[in-house]
Parts: structure tokens; C-alpha cells; sequence
């Protein structure tokens, strides 16, 4: 399982499973999943902007989203990250080879 997808399960895991209750704990957990590559969060976090797109009122999607906006806040002020590929949405051809 490719790093971002595994970020983003674990994000809708911990807002469904209530893990999310300690957000600074499941920060932590996203940041390590992670592996400290920025990308791999970005990456979830739009899959879950995706999410909470087509399901508005969905609290599990909002709060995942939530987590993954405080650990890209949290990874950049503590200047947590390692250097990795840059992740861009648009770059439909590049994502496609990650996914």
C-alpha cells in the first residue's frame, strides 16, 4: 500500500473509530505514517477534500480532513518534513503512477 493511501485510511480510521479524540496524538500518528514526506499528505488530504465534496454532512470525512489540515500545520512549524517528490493535484499523469 502506497504512503498516501495509508495516511488517508488511517486519518478516516482515527475520525471514525473515535482515535481522533487527542488530536495532537493522531497528528503524531499521521506525521509517522507519513514517513515526514509532505506529499503523502497532501495527497490524502485532497482525496479527503474529495470525500467531503460528495459527502457534505459527512462528520467522519470533515473531522479526516481536519487532522490532515493540523498535520501539514504541525509538520510545517516544527519543519518536520524529509525531501520527497512534490505532490501536484493537477499532474493527473504522475499521481496516476503513485496511486
Amino acid at each position: 500500500m502506497d504512503t498516501m493511501r495509508l495516511v488517508f485510511e488511517h486519518a478516516l480510521d482515527l475520525a471514525v473509530g473515535g482515535g481522533a479524540e487527542d488530536h495532537d496524538e493522531a497528528t503524531v500518528e499521521l506525521l509517522a505514517l507519513s514517513c515526514h514526506d509532505r506529499s503523502a499528505i497532501e495527497a490524502a488530504r485532497v482525496r479527503a477534500m474529495g470525500l467531503v465534496m460528495t459527502r457534505p454532512h459527512d462528520g467522519a470525512g470533515q473531522l479526516a480532513l481536519r487532522l490532515l489540515d493540523e498535520a501539514l500545520r504541525r509538520g510545517d512549524e516544527h519543519h518536520r518534513w524529509h525531501l520527497h517528490r512534490r505532490f501536484d493535484p493537477w499532474d493527473v499523469v504522475a499521481n496516476a503512477r503513485t496511486a
